[in-house]
């Protein structure tokens, strides 16, 4: 069975506080193999990485949201980091604007002994696009509504199919043959002059969604990437009614709207603006909707 174990390592916006870091967040892909992927990568990262415990070595991909401060300046830092401790694989970032990440590795006068690839990130329209795509699972994107190009991230879980053997039998199936790759495929079979269909020799569990906002007002791509997510990690700048929708992050009350619109087991609110220095007084605002919770550094979910 698949898990996704995910540490929160910055939760605040913009501007650090003593209790909170700028974003970062480690997601760690367990299925017999084990996939470390970086979303954000604020300043001081690899020092929040080393207190939670985290070998910022094993990081294969890291996904960048957007070009504002608070979500790359860790980068020339860590990388720097992996070069002094000797790492040879290939670091990958996916980003909106990958070149930005070639002018910062080119200030430094020494670059990076390992290669650094970068991708680009599509922000057109409402387009979908698949990054990675392994066995178990697959990282896809889509553009958000913010201030500069900016994208959501979701992690979503391939279906597992299993084959019911009591099934088998009383459709006189055979045990094990090609038959099994085509019904999985094709979603049906004729065997012996009979269509079998999937569902009535296999039961399939469904993959899990996670899905990232990063920095983004609640707009019609977070709707639709967000639909039947198992966790939300939202934006939520804002805990109080005023007026900010300059700026293009979303509030309490926009996720809760949301909510009332889509099916989402569980959000975590992070990027929490500096003004709020009581968590408990974050937690005292959802304290009616129990899918809600307030995220804080070092915080540990496994989904």
């Amino acid at each position: 069975m698949s898990t996704v174990e995910i540490t929160f390592l910055g939760t605040t916006a913009g501007i650090p506080t003593r209790q909170r870091s700028h974003p970062a967040i480690h997601f760690n892909y367990k299925s017999g193999k084990e996939f470390c992927y970086l979303f954000d990568c604020g300043e001081g990262t690899q020092r929040q990485m080393l207190l939670a415990g985290l070998n910022f070595m094993k990081i294969s991909e890291i996904f960048i949201t957007h070009w504002h401060s608070d979500h790359y300046l860790g980068l020339p830092g860590l990388i720097d980091t992996m070069d002094f401790e000797g790492r040879t694989q290939p670091l990958v970032i996916h980003s909106t604007e990958p070149q930005r990440v070639k002018k910062m590795l080119d200030v430094d006068y020494n670059a990076p002994s390992f290669e650094v690839v970068c991708k680009r990130v599509s922000v057109k329209h409402d387009l979908v696009t698949t990054l990675l795509d392994k066995d178990d699972f697959m990282i896809v994107s889509t553009p958000v509504q913010h201030v500069i190009p900016s994208v959501a991230y979701a992690l979503i879980g391939k279906d597992r199919i299993k084959i019911d053997k009591i099934k088998l039998k009383e459709k006189g199936l055979p045990f094990e043959g090609k038959i099994y790759g085509e019904i999985k495929e094709k979603g049906e079979v004729v065997f012996k002059g009979r269509v079998i269909n999937l569902k009535e020799i296999c039961s399939v569990r469904k993959g899990k969604k996670i899905v990232y906002s990063g920095d983004t007002k609640i707009c019609d791509n977070l709707i639709k990437i967000a639909q039947n997510a198992d966790l939300l990690i939202q934006d939520c700048t804002y805990f109080d009614e005023a007026d900010f929708k300059e700026y293009e992050h979303a509030s309490i009350g926009d996720i809760i709207k949301l909510l009332e619109k889509i099916k989402i087991k569980k959000v975590i609110l992070t990027h929490i603006s500096r003004r709020y220095k009581n968590s408990d007084g974050l937690k005292e605002k959802i304290k009616d909707f129990p899918n809600l919770e307030v995220a804080a550094d070092f915080m540990r979910v496994t989904v």
